[in-house]
């Protein structure tokens, strides 16, 4: 099988995951998402949990990435980690994802590292205004990790824009394709899909 590799980056809110899962339902891709390979924390507390700073990408395995990544290109099927967001770590099950013609990375770190953008044939970045993002946080915490508003805003203070700048943002320079996440939502996907249709090696 001849797979395709594509990247997916942005910062948290950027609307990176919905680009993502709409390229994925065009192209019958499989998705990963950089998020699930959070390193389990099984063996701290709770509140020993909650201190850790999961924007920056020393909290993410992306040795297993490289691992999950090699195997699907090989046409082999992988159990990936699922992330339990509302625990702070890993749950006890993965999920099963099999080869595809076109894998989709997706996640704050997905053109971090040197050998995971290795893998790609192409690479988009999410532009999304600060304010926008805090906003989709902000919403997606509480109604969907259980988060009340004054420990989102105190992280994305703290901890998410200051890893944004440091980590996320630079990886903008890299991508082969710059879109706006706050744009209407059919322009920004149908400029993905004009790249991905110019290159000629993804059908649509």
């Amino acid at each position: 099988m001849s797979v395709r590799v594509i990247g997916i980056a942005g910062g948290t809110g950027s609307g990176k995951t919905t680009i993502a899962n709409a390229l994925a339902e065009s192209l019958d891709a499989a998705v990963i998402r950089i998020d699930d390979y959070y390193r389990p924390l099984n063996h701290l507390t709770f509140e020993e949990r909650e201190q850790v700073n999961f924007d920056a990408p020393e909290s993410i395995d992306h040795v297993l990435l490289l691992e999950h990544l090699t195997l699907l290109c090989d046409g082999r099927t992988i159990e990936k980690p699922h992330y339990d967001f509302t625990r702070h770590t890993r749950a006890v099950f993965g999920d099963v994802v099999t080869p595809k013609a076109v894998i989709i990375v997706e996640g704050l770190f997905a053109l971090h590292w040197p050998e995971v953008n290795d893998f790609y044939h192409t690479s988009i970045f999410v532009e999304t205004p600060t304010e926008t993002r805090f906003a989709r946080r902000l919403k997606r915490d509480i109604e969907e990790r259980g988060r009340d508003e004054a420990e989102v805003t105190f992280r994305f203070n703290s901890h998410v824009n200051l890893m944004h700048e440091i980590y996320v943002q630079p990886a903008a320079q890299r991508a082969d394709l710059v879109v706006f996440g706050h744009d209407e939502f059919d322009l920004t996907l149908e400029a993905a899909k004009s790249h991905l249709h110019r290159l000629g090696s993804v059908v649509l």
